[in-house]
């Protein structure tokens, strides 16, 4: 996986997925990973990877911009769900339509803050 840093902040880096693009940006308390495109089968193992990094400060994982989320990707997003729980940091998960339909007929619901944006 390449990553790139956007070099008029240092602490943002973009991190190719195949059909798909995950940009990370901190700052001193929390980490925001926003996702775009496509996030199936095919890459939710890249995404998972990434997100395995998640640090113990707040994390918002802002999904608007997926215009496709796969079970493998709930399956990720799930984790993370659980991985900031036990550890006792806040996770805001940011959904639009693709993602709220998949967690709907899943009938999943995380312990994180969630933040629907559907218009």
């Amino acid at each position: 996986m390449t990553v790139s840093t956007i070099a008029s902040d240092p602490r943002t880096t973009v991190l190719p997925l195949s059909d798909g693009t995950l940009t990370v940006s901190r700052t001193d308390t929390t980490t925001t990973y926003r996702v775009g495109g496509s996030i199936d089968l095919a890459n939710a193992a890249d995404l998972r990877d990434a997100l395995r990094d998640a640090p113990a400060d707040d994390v918002v994982l802002d999904l608007t911009a997926v215009d496709f989320f796969g079970t493998a990707a709930l399956t990720v997003v799930a984790a993370l769900d659980m991985a900031c729980e036990d550890r006792g940091s806040r996770l805001t998960l940011r959904v639009g339509d693709a993602v709220a339909r998949v967690m709907g007929a899943a009938r999943w619901e995380p312990s994180a803050h969630v933040v629907d944006v559907r218009g």
